[in-house]
């Protein structure tokens, strides 16, 4: 408990900690219920336990330690912590070290405390898991960008915002070319990378602020905070990125990157279907005038 404090070792005393403890856990029971991706601290008791510093009743001085430089010092809840000299790993994969060690037992003393920590424990990595999970949900698994799943779960919200903040809301549409061409030529394998370095470029070009996703296949779609103007500069951005990437990258790769793209601005009160079908359209529009550039150039035997 905190210095200068006593938990009372009476029934009282223990039938207070386990109330407020029970308080608590419902509290957490209902936020759990909510959307949420963050991990937060469940329960207020923490603050009335001592602080216990493992760095310094193990007397180490590993300052790239993450515990080292942390408000929450239970270590052993801490991925990469610097515990006699080697990293460790995420308690799952620690936990019978950690059991046995002195900093650990320090908090399971008393049997109110000990429940509370083994409860605090099981929390941490259920709440833990739901993130991975959710994560591994919302991402598409051969780029990691976010994908069609996460878009529908988030557009009406991103729009809800824009209108209420009074921001202009935009989307770029990209489908790459000759996918086919090179599946069928170079392989799947050469197919995926293909759109592995598509997906790193948009990521790489666009701001922070920026949505990316892989809505399936071959297409990609960027929501950007911004008006058509901008809209239209970062398009110019993205071909001007991929121009470089065949310049300096090609060679290496076997192929160069060719994408087909268009973009429309959602107004106050706008369908976003409607926008979407908008960018689309233009995009499509490049692709065909892409595809007439080429068969003219092909019957005039130019390269």
């Amino acid at each position: 408990m905190k210095k200068g404090s006593k938990q009372e070792k009476n029934g009282s005393g223990d039938a207070d900690f386990l109330y407020r403890m029970n308080r608590d856990l419902k509290d957490f029971i209902k936020h759990s219920l909510e959307i949420s991706s963050e991990v937060k601290q469940w329960s207020s008791l923490h603050t009335e336990l001592n602080t216990v510093r493992c760095f310094e009743i193990k007397k180490c001085s590993k300052k790239d330690c993450p515990v080292y430089h942390s408000s929450d010092y239970r270590c052993w809840l801490q991925a990469g912590t610097m515990c006699r000299g080697e990293v460790q790993g995420e308690f799952a994969k620690k936990y019978t070290s950690c059991s046995e060690c002195e900093v650990f037992t320090i908090y399971h003393k008393e049997p109110t405390t000990e429940l509370f920590k083994n409860i605090d424990i099981l929390i941490y990595h259920l709440q833990d898991r739901a993130v991975k999970l959710r994560e591994l949900a919302m991402r598409d698994q051969l780029t990691n960008l976010y994908n069609r799943h996460f878009f529908n779960e988030i557009i009406e919200r991103e729009i809800a915002r824009a209108e209420r903040k009074e921001d202009s809301l935009s989307f770029i549409v990209i489908d790459l070319d000759n996918m086919k061409k090179i599946n069928d030529t170079l392989g799947h394998f050469v197919g995926d990378q293909y759109i592995i370095a598509t997906a790193t470029l948009i990521k790489n070009t666009v701001r922070k602020a920026d949505i990316v996703f892989r809505l399936g296949g071959d297409e990609f779609l960027v929501i950007l905070n911004a008006g058509k103007d901008k809209t239209l500069k970062m398009t110019g951005r993205l071909l001007k990125a991929a121009d470089r990437w065949n310049r300096e990258d090609s060679k290496n790769a076997g192929y160069t990157l060719s994408f087909s793209i268009g973009h429309a601005t959602c107004d106050k009160g706008s369908d976003y279907h409607a926008v979407m079908k908008e960018a689309d359209k233009k995009m499509y529009a490049d692709k065909k005038a892409k595809k007439k550039i080429y068969e003219q150039r092909k019957k005039e035997d130019l390269p």
